[in-house]
């Protein structure tokens, strides 16, 4: 069974009165364990899809499967308990909050499961050995690189053990070395630990890399 299903899938916004196809009629299935590259040029509805994946957007017709589950009838509290307990999120921009340290920003994401302290902190410390942080665990944002900010973003990801990663230009602010040592990260937390992972991209050595390749353009989406 697949993980994920969407099926002719639209999206449209609305501005003033102008109507916007974002996303014209996709069709996905992702396999548990796979490592898929969405590829394409800025604006052709990537990052639209990937909202659309992780429930952060919802779509304007279609249909979408999560783990065989309509996901148009999850009502609020259901697609909360997904996006925290399924979903790992991953940015460009890593999004850490500067005045916490590495550890204390792993552990924030379990204090909305009610995890006790103990738990969290052991967890978090555990994830943290496991992306190479283990030295740097007491360090702020500031103070680390962006390939070790990146290394953080990815612990807090896993810290809820999650089903799905979803990677929005995870190497985007990186430079090509640091950018291939994350890479090499995501291939072994794939390959080891059968995460399915979904990766938007504008990087082609990136996207070779993946199992699976699919290309946006004009809101379409075409397998490479």
């Amino acid at each position: 069974m697949a993980l994920i299903e969407l099926k002719d899938v639209a999206k449209t916004y609305h501005i003033g009165d102008i109507a916007v196809d974002v996303l014209k009629g996709v069709d996905l299935s992702v396999e548990a364990g796979e490592l898929l590259a969405i590829m394409g040029e800025s604006g052709g509805g990537k990052s639209t899809l990937m909202n659309i994946v992780g429930f952060l957007d919802s779509p304007s017709g279609g249909g979408y499967k999560f783990e065989g589950k309509d996901a148009g009838h999850l009502d609020d509290d259901e697609l909360a308990r997904i996006r925290n307990q399924k979903i790992g999120f991953i940015f460009q921009q890593f999004n850490l909050l500067p005045r916490l340290t590495a550890l204390e920003n792993v552990m924030l994401p379990l204090v909305y499961r009610g995890m006790p302290y103990g738990q969290r902190l052991n967890t978090a410390k555990k994830v943290l050995e496991r992306v190479g942080m283990a030295e740097r665990m007491t360090h702020r944002p500031p103070e680390l690189s962006g390939g070790q900010q990146q290394r953080v973003a990815i612990a807090r990801a896993l810290s809820g053990n999650p089903t799905l990663i979803l990677a929005d230009e995870p190497t985007g602010a990186l430079d090509s070395h640091v950018s291939q040592e994350i890479m090499d990260l995501f291939l072994e937390l794939n390959h080891n630990n059968k995460i399915t992972t979904v990766m938007v991209t504008h990087d082609p050595n990136v996207g070779r890399q993946c199992r699976r390749t699919v290309r946006m353009t004009d809101g379409h989406l075409v397998e490479v």
